[in-house]
């Protein structure tokens, strides 16, 4: 976001839901067109760790109306916070 996004604000959602740990990260940038942009090697990277952990990345984004990052994993496997062992 701060390299490339121009963006004035960001969030970030994290939730656990249906057996999955979901982020969100939303920003009000300058956007960009899916259409004609592919991943570049920061979100080909997350998205490759995530897949390689049975995940996923989605984006959304939109010349002049920011850009949404989504990421998904399974929860099963994942260390625990609190304990630090796999559940």
């Amino acid at each position: 976001m701060a390299k490339y996004a121009e963006a004035s604000q960001a969030s970030i959602t994290l939730s656990h839901d249906d057996g999955h740990v979901t982020f969100t990260i939303t920003d009000d940038g300058r956007g960009f067109d899916m259409a004609g942009t592919t991943y570049g090697t920061g979100l080909r990277g997350i998205a490759d760790r995530l897949a390689a952990l049975g995940g996923e990345l989605s984006i959304a984004s939109t010349p002049g109306s920011g850009t949404r990052v989504t990421g998904r994993l399974p929860a099963e496997g994942l260390p625990d916070a609190a304990t630090g062992a796999a559940s």
